[in-house]
């Protein structure tokens, strides 16, 4: 059942994968609210301690957001929306939504909010250290990959289809990867920095 609430100015649904339940979250003053499936909770702006924002931008990868409380509870957050086979969205089914705008609208000025609830709070942006050393590592085995396999080649004197093609499969993700790699991991976020084509007011 969609709650009003979450289709407000600072609410954002999303629905992370095709097999995942409905998500929602919204803001309340200093209280961020959220329903997945039929659970329901809320948490106060001052009881969360770290805020990780990843807007991806300049790849075609979900945004995300990553809060934790202070007591571990760990909340991640994404642009998604896979719609159902449901009366409502039944005729979008199987195509992937984006909903960039409520993503934004909610995180920026959730951002904001925390800042003033609680100075002490961690707000970074960029990817999560254990996914940007992962992509480190995966791009230098993929170069490694591409160097050895040119230098096998050219050693024997010969030219290997399977080789070569997974020598191209390697290539291939580096440019995926870099991204990722470019960003030097997570970051402390500017909140002067986010911005939106129509930002709500705090």
């Amino acid at each position: 059942m969609t709650n009003a609430r979450e289709q407000s100015q600072h609410g954002h649904a999303f629905r992370p994968g095709p097999f995942h339940q409905r998500r929602a979250y919204w803001l309340d003053g200093a209280m961020l609210h959220w329903r997945i499936g039929s659970s329901e909770g809320h948490v106060a702006l001052t009881d969360i301690a770290s805020m990780r924002l990843n807007l991806a931008e300049g790849t075609n990868s979900a945004a995300r957001c990553v809060l934790v409380e202070k007591t571990g509870r760990v909340h991640k957050l994404n642009d998604l929306y896979w719609p159902r086979w449901t009366k409502g969205v039944r005729r979008y089914w199987g195509r992937l939504q984006r909903r960039d705008a409520t993503f934004r609208g909610l995180t920026f000025t959730l951002a904001r909010r925390l800042k003033k609830a609680n100075p002490e709070v961690i707000v970074q942006t960029g990817p999560g250290r254990g996914e940007w050393l992962a992509s480190c590592i995966m791009a230098v085995l993929a170069v490694a990959i591409v160097i050895v396999g040119l230098v096998l080649m050219v050693v024997h004197g010969r030219f290997e289809p399977a080789a070569a093609a997974f020598m191209a499969l390697a290539a291939i993700y580096l440019p995926i990867l870099w991204p990722v790699i470019r960003s030097g991991g997570p970051k402390p976020l500017d909140l002067e920095t986010l911005h939106n084509a129509n930002p709500p007011p705090d």
